[in-house]
């Protein structure tokens, strides 16, 4: 009986099978020690480097990107055609690769050769449309390349992708002048996250015109009241303050219910009695090692509540407790008057009213300064505002002391602050009888 292990077609087949595995072994080893030896190669990174692997490994499109990096980047001897070889042959080899379209565009551009940069960018942006970093390197390539339609399209996708970048993208549009108005219609989206954001960079750069015609494109029912104070600020620091008013007036209206009119007292919140919104017209609250600064509805001349100051006798500050922009008339006579009280308010240097000129040549007044422990005494101050003065600042202060025992203490309420203008100055042209 013939033993079927020992068959001529049994050892055929085994001898077979033992060559084909072993020929698979060996083209698998040759691919393996290719890579190997290639990314051996590339250890040496100057072109000799670079080429022994390619030579090794041709079809790997990473070794191509490498070498047309090279070329390109080369700043001794950078050979942009060779560059562009590469790249080229790394994408015919992986299409999908967004980045070597973009360095392939870059190649183009330097070697003069625009439609194929453009159609390669375009091609870049195709492929990752959500990768930031990718649409802020195509909005920078578009604007150089004086195309602001595609410039803005990326633009305006960055900025949906990387909010926090904002400022980046406007920096960068004014920095190439799109001017204010084509970056609202058509940068801008519509959303008020970035209508604010693009009103604060407007204020942090110092561009009121540019300011006011953003803020008329917000919607002021979305309107926080952060931003709503920086702009009210940034326009009386900018000496412009009718517009500055109008606007407190409307958004003060929507925000607190408050009735604005004609008889609106010339100090804002004269007793303290709204919230303090600390900026634009209302009062701004500061406080100063030493002493602390408090609203008290349990000492209070009228109304509900007064503004306290209490210090704590182991410092002598100088404080500005609260401090507040008004509107006034050039060449105008004004009284400014408010109570006081004190609670064993040490030191001479107490408490008192200041009144100077904001962005003009004065005035700088100040009322008695009141110490000790009085109950509710009226100060005031009566000043005169030059031709150059529009508005003026009202200020509670307590000034440093340069005595020996100058630490202060005790308490002090302030209450029931009004101003009014007086009759009309007589100029030294007028009639005489």
């Amino acid at each position: 009986m013939i033993n079927e292990r020992n068959s001529p077609k049994n050892t055929f087949s085994y001898i077979v099978f033992s060559t084909a595995a072993i020929c698979i072994y060996i083209v698998l080893t040759w691919f393996l020690a290719k890579s190997f030896m290639g990314r051996l190669s590339l250890g040496n990174s100057d072109e000799d480097g670079l080429l022994a692997a390619l030579r090794l490994d041709r079809g790997n499109s990473a070794y191509h990107y490498l070498l047309a990096r090279y070329y390109q980047m080369n700043l001794i001897s950078p050979d942009i055609g060779k560059a562009i070889g590469h790249y080229r042959e790394s994408i015919r080899i992986s299409p999908l690769q967004a980045n070597v379209w973009i360095d392939l565009a870059k190649a183009y551009r330097t070697n003069g050769q625009t439609a194929e940069s453009e159609r390669s960018f375009e091609r870049a942006v195709r492929l990752s449309p959500d990768n930031p970093a990718l649409m802020w390197e195509a909005g920078t390539f578009w604007l150089i390349n004086n195309r602001p339609d595609k410039a803005v399209a990326a633009l305006k996708r960055y900025l949906f992708l990387a909010p926090a970048k904002q400022n980046d993208v406007y920096g960068l549009c004014w920095d190439l002048q799109l001017g204010n108005t084509y970056i609202l219609q058509n940068l801008l989206p519509e959303k008020y996250e970035y209508r604010s954001g693009y009103l604060s960079y407007l204020i942090s750069t110092g561009r009121a015109a540019e300011a006011h015609e953003t803020w008329k494109t917000i919607d002021i029912n979305k309107l926080d009241k952060d931003l709503f104070i920086k702009y009210v600020n940034f326009l009386i620091l900018s000496g412009i303050y009718d517009e500055a008013w109008a606007i407190w007036k409307e958004v003060t209206g929507k925000i607190e219910g408050i009735e604005n009119n004609d008889d609106t007292p010339l100090v804002w919140n004269p007793g303290f009695e709204r919230e303090i919104l600390n900026g634009g017209f209302d009062w701004t609250i500061s406080e100063v090692e030493g002493a602390n600064v408090f609203l008290d509805d349990s000492v209070r001349m009228s109304g509900d509540r007064s503004l306290g100051i209490s210090f704590d006798g182991l410092h002598n500050p100088d404080i500005t407790a609260a401090r507040q922009v008004v509107r006034v008339q050039p060449s105008s006579k004004y009284s400014l008057k408010g109570y006081v009280r004190t609670d064993s308010l040490t030191t001479a240097n107490g408490i008192f009213l200041n009144v100077l000129g904001h962005k003009c040549s004065g005035p700088n007044k100040k009322s008695e300064v009141v110490n000790g422990t009085v109950f509710w005494k009226e100060i005031s101050v009566d000043f005169e505002t030059p031709a150059d003065c529009r508005a003026i600042t009202i200020a509670i202060r307590r000034e440093r002391s340069n005595k020996f025992d100058n630490k202060i203490e005790g308490t002090a309420w302030i209450d029931g602050i009004t101003m009014k203008q007086q009759a009309a100055l007589q100029t030294s042209n007028s009639a005489r009888p």
